[in-house]
């Protein structure tokens, strides 16, 4: 498969952010400061990137919903399963309560982010949301057409962030967890930078005047980390370093972000964030020495083949499959 080796990056940067957070309060108990809890603000990046990739994939050909759902199901469910089969474990050999039934039921029917604190599968709050998600993006962009699923998105994602900032005194407490309408802004974002990019006269002009976004977009992003504001112009300005970035390979900016060792850590992060949900809290501190050893067996082992097995699954069916002849308004989707 053709990677864009600095999306990969942006994932590396996003799941940096993640491990940082986590693991000032696993080694020292607390954050350094109130601008070094930048956890959130990785998945902040992971959804915007998520719902730019999944709109840009969407946009490649014709929509099969067939080819779509497996190929998402072999992706992410069985490394995510296995991470949960493996708290259980833990919980029946230790005696321990590493989860619960109720936290295992949350996460299997993607509603982990609707419940409280439970055990150590909390962070799946971010993959029910992604999940459900992804139930609910694709036939909306296939019913709506491209042109008009670019402004659902934009005032969608308006409409989101308005309600969070109004209604802050009663989720304030919940957040970043808490109800998908708190987020679902970031993912619309993504999906509406998606939606600009696939109109070519919007891309051509976009790649006229996007070359210098970089710095004053990661400007915008280190200011919403240092005073944890969240302003929605947050997610606007991720979108604009993944055009940049996208439409201006070769720039400084594209460049840094496109380094191997960044660009590996991109393509693991997945089964780094699922692995790291266990390993951090863990009062031991050498048990995080075995964190990256249960993420590359995940990767390798589990998503990776996995995620192959979807897509030979589906590529033999792609040419004869019903759903490959339904277009909308023009609109091509994978």
């Amino acid at each position: 498969m053709n990677r864009i080796r600095s999306l990969d990056g942006w994932r590396g940067i996003a799941i940096g952010l993640v491990l940082f957070d986590h693991l000032q309060v696993s080694l020292f108990g607390h954050h350094f400061s109130t601008s070094t809890e930048t956890g959130y603000h990785g998945v902040v990046l992971f959804f915007v990137l998520s719902g730019f990739l999944i709109t840009s994939k969407l946009l490649e050909g014709p929509i099969s919903f067939r080819r779509f759902y497996l190929r998402r199901f072999f992706r992410l469910m069985p490394a995510a399963w296995t991470y949960l089969a493996f708290l259980v474990l833990m919980s029946v050999l230790t005696g321990k309560s590493f989860t619960s039934r109720p936290e295992i039921m949350a996460c299997l029917f993607c509603y982990r982010n609707f419940v409280g604190k439970m055990g150590l599968a909390g962070h799946f709050w971010s993959l029910s949301i992604e999940e459900q998600f992804y139930l609910v993006w694709p036939l909306t962009l296939f019913l709506a057409g491209a042109l008009r699923a670019r402004w659902m998105a934009l005032f969608g994602a308006i409409a989101c962030t308005v309600f969070r900032w109004e209604m802050w005194y009663r989720y304030g407490a919940q957040f970043p967890t808490g109800p998908t309408f708190l987020h679902s802004d970031w993912l619309l974002i993504g999906c509406f930078t998606a939606l600009l990019l696939h109109d070519e006269r919007v891309r051509e002009t976009l790649a006229g005047i996007s070359r210098n976004w970089s710095l004053p977009a990661l400007c915008v992003f280190a200011f919403a980390m240092c005073t944890q504001s969240n302003p929605i112009g947050e997610s606007f300005s991720l979108a604009a370093l993944l055009v940049s970035t996208t439409l201006h390979p070769k720039s400084t900016t594209a460049r840094c972000v496109s380094v191997k060792p960044l660009a590996w850590l991109g393509t693991v992060s997945y089964s780094v964030y699922l692995w790291q949900g266990f390993f951090l809290p863990q009062p031991t501190r050498w048990v995080l020495c075995l964190m990256p050893v249960f993420a590359l067996a995940s990767y390798y082992w589990i998503e990776r083949p996995c995620t192959r097995f979807g897509h030979r699954l589906t590529r033999s069916s792609v040419s004869s499959s019903p759903e490959t002849s339904l277009r909308h308004d023009g609109l091509v989707a994978d």
